[in-house]
């Protein structure tokens, strides 16, 4: 027995409560066979804001080619960056209150604007003149590093480091 066109949607109609229901259906598998990963949407949001920045990527160095992290038991780890025209070197120090202090050094020393991005609130500083800066409480995830020229009357490209993990 076959149904009379009348009886079966159209494509042009809108969706309903039941089509609702079987994307949700759907959404629930996807979901428990291959969830997204947490850090995920802090990545897309950060890839973004940068697209269409001039930027040069930093490369960990050498002897640290896997993903930077800093839990555990560790207290504190350094962590080096290289790009072309700047090396930016960093220490993470965990804080008692759950938040991490990041101390870090720029060569060659040099001003220029540090942008902590991690979660809704990017952080910045100024760096001082022998390239150090700091960031005494930063929280715990996802954050990348964005250094920049001071001013319009600066030289030089942002240079931007990979994904760290606190």
């Amino acid at each position: 027995m076959t149904l009379p066109d009348a009886d079966l949607p159209s494509a042009d109609e809108p969706l309903d409560d039941s089509d609702f229901g079987l994307l949700d259906e759907i959404r629930d598998m996807f979901a428990a066979a291959d969830p997204m990963p947490a850090e995920l949407p802090d990545r897309i949001r950060f890839l973004l804001a940068v697209r269409d920045l001039e930027i040069e990527v930093a490369r960990l160095t050498a002897e640290q080619d896997e993903l930077v992290a800093a839990r555990g038991t560790e207290q504190s780890r350094t962590i080096t960056f290289d790009s072309t025209t700047l090396t930016i070197m960093i220490r993470i120090d965990a804080n008692k209150d759950g938040t991490v202090r990041v101390d870090g050094w720029l060569a060659p020393a040099q001003r220029r604007e540090i942008e902590m991005k991690c979660g809704a609130d990017p952080l910045s500083v100024i760096s001082d003149e022998q390239g150090r800066f700091a960031f005494p409480r930063v929280p715990r995830g996802t954050a990348q590093l964005v250094v920049r020229p001071t001013g319009p009357e600066e030289t030089g490209r942002s240079v931007v480091t990979p994904a760290l993990i606190f």
